[in-house]
């Protein structure tokens, strides 16, 4: 009977065939996502979420080995193949709208109502839907729209967001309309608001407690008399009682 040793090292030591597959298998890139050559093809930074990433809900591990370069994403896609996601890594000339599920899509028919049709670059992965935008010059993101509205948010550079299916790829990404550079932007030089801040401890008042003794508004009465204008013995508050 082979050891353990021995088992490990034949199927899985130099020159065996399953080291054999594995290098071969390694050798040969896995085909990169088409969205991701899209991305890359417009310069975009993209990298990749391993699964244990995934696991430990932190996308952004790798963010910084993000690239446009498509060899090097196939090594890396290689290196954490199969079990890999993407993610794009925004950067300052980019800025997207991402909703989430229908909450996002009802606050975005609200707020676009009255506005008109944008028709630049946009994707989509199950629930969530993304509007590529290019940043405003001069200006920068407000800290209240990194959550405009319920389901609703802007990215900016530092963030990151999936990789979708683009739903038009021939589109080209416009600039971010007037009402959500109104909405999401300011110039960096804008004052800050002149809102009075909160004080760090709220302090309640001492609840008022009367020191005086009342006599029992029962004592001396006679049984079918109503008792009139008279306080409680632990009372602070008024009795008007009729028989």
């Amino acid at each position: 009977m082979k050891s353990v040793e021995e088992f490990f090292l034949e199927h899985y030591g130099p020159g065996s065939p399953s080291a054999a597959f594995s290098t071969r298998q390694y050798n040969c890139h896995p085909a990169l996502p088409e969205e991701v050559h899209e991305a890359a093809n417009r310069c975009w930074l993209v990298f990749p979420v391993p699964e244990l990433a995934q696991l430990a809900g932190n996308p952004d591990l790798l963010i910084g080995v993000a690239s446009s370069d498509i060899p090097r994403l196939e090594e890396l896609a290689a290196e954490y193949y199969p079990l890999c996601g993407w993610r794009i890594a925004v950067g300052p000339s980019l800025c997207i709208l991402q909703l989430d599920g229908q909450q996002g899509k009802d606050s975005f028919a609200a707020l676009v109502e009255d506005q008109g049709e944008c028709l630049t670059l946009q994707a989509g992965r199950r629930d969530t839907a993304l509007a590529f935008f290019r940043q405003p010059k001069g200006l920068v993101l407000r800290a209240s729209a990194r959550k405009l509205a319920p389901g609703m948010r802007i990215l900016a550079c530092g963030d990151s967001c999936v990789i979708g299916s683009f739903c038009n790829p021939w589109a080209e990404v416009e600039a971010v309309p007037d009402w959500l550079r109104d909405l999401a932007f300011e110039s960096p030089d804008t004052p800050a608001g002149k809102a009075a801040p909160l004080p760090a401890v709220l302090h309640r008042p001492a609840p008022c407690r009367s020191r005086v003794q009342f006599d029992d508004p029962q004592r001396g009465v006679r049984e079918g008399y109503s008792v009139w204008g008279h306080a409680g013995k632990r009372g602070g508050f008024r009795i008007c009682r009729r028989s």
